[in-house]
């Protein structure tokens, strides 16, 4: 009995720290597979429209149940945070980081994901959800923590250096980076605010599993309005593809897109948005893994090297909000308002 009390205090003390990380594992693979089909012709806006809407109905069947005593009403006021973060989350976010997969690979399109507990960090900071004290222990560690990832990411983007393994086959995309690296850099913006604008919604819509699956239906909603207008109706009958284009819909709909937004928002309202955004770094790693030793992609000593570099600075920011914890007695229920930057 105390034997199980002690694994199941283990598993709630560490839940945070497996789902997110599960959730980058998750995203890392559907990318792969995302990109596998869209290079074989499989329409990009389509298969994000397919997976949302198993998202949706996955996520309002668990908020009808599991919420159903201690949801808010809902109100005008909510809805219209629910319509804008499902434009922000999915008809930004999630389309351009889908199609982006037609341009760039992978890899490179987790290099730009890894910007964004950066990014959270800053808007954190503008909005007050955050505070800093440069020059305390912990304070230096979160910063140098952030700058380590971005150094990572700089690394895998402008050095390739020499090949470390060579490729036995690859998965080719467009040569158009430009165009691949704007729609980057446009989701990227776009989940930053997110993370921010969900803390601030989540204090008064307390009901996670409600809020991400309105949040989920009104960016469905978006995004198959804008794709009745930009591909054919040809394109939404979708290949079969031995089974891929299944798994893949499947796989976005119910664990990356559905599980995965709950995760987010959960960990957002217990943790803050720059301690769930640290983890994001990890999609770089597990992309350059899978890349290299599931598809047998050409490993190069710049990925390696960047890879090391998230990892190291994905550490000291959680190390750092670990002293935190233990200096200031932080529990792990805190609002997204005790923050993660102590002064």
């Amino acid at each position: 009995m105390e034997m199980t009390r002690c694994l199941l205090l283990g598993f709630e003390a560490s839940k945070a720290y497996l789902f997110l990380t599960l959730n980058e594992l998750f995203l890392a693979v559907f990318m792969i597979l995302v990109q596998s089909l869209t290079s074989n012709g499989v329409s990009a806006l389509v298969l994000v429209v397919y997976e949302h809407v198993i998202a949706t109905v996955l996520l309002s069947f668990l908020a009808f149940f599991l919420e159903r005593n201690n949801r808010p009403p809902f109100s005008i006021k909510i809805l219209c945070y629910a319509f804008l973060l499902g434009l922000l989350q999915i008809s930004l976010s999630q389309v351009l980081f889908t199609m982006s997969l037609q341009f760039v690979a992978s890899t490179y399109q987790s290099v730009g994901l890894n910007l964004i507990p950066s990014l959270v960090f800053v808007m954190a900071l503008i909005f007050h959800q955050e505070k800093l004290k440069c020059w305390s222990i912990n304070g230096q560690a979160k910063i140098w923590g952030l700058a380590l990832t971005a150094a990572g990411a700089l690394v895998v983007l402008l050095w390739k250096g020499p090949v470390v393994l060579n490729s036995m086959f690859n998965i080719q995309a467009t040569s158009d980076v430009f165009t691949g690296s704007i729609m980057i850099i446009v989701g990227v913006l776009a989940k930053s605010f997110s993370n921010i604008l969900v803390g601030h919604v989540i204090q008064f819509c307390p009901a996670e599993l409600s809020l991400t699956a309105m949040m989920s239906l009104f960016g469905t909603i978006q995004t198959a309005v804008v794709s009745a207008f930009v591909i054919s109706w040809s394109s939404w009958d979708l290949k079969w593809e031995k089974g891929l284009v299944l798994v893949t819909i499947l796989l976005g709909g119910i664990v990356v897109t559905g599980l995965s937004y709950y995760v987010m928002t959960w960990s957002i309202k217990k943790k803050g948005p720059v301690f769930t955004s640290a983890f994001d770094p990890l999609l770089v790693v597990f992309s350059f893994f899978l890349q290299t030793f599931v598809l047998g992609n050409s490993a190069y000593l710049g990925s390696i090297v960047g890879a090391v570099l998230v990892i190291l600075g994905l550490y000291l920011i959680l190390w750092a909000k670990n002293n935190d914890m233990d200096n200031k007695g932080i529990v792990t229920d805190d609002s997204v308002y005790s923050p993660l930057i102590q002064p």
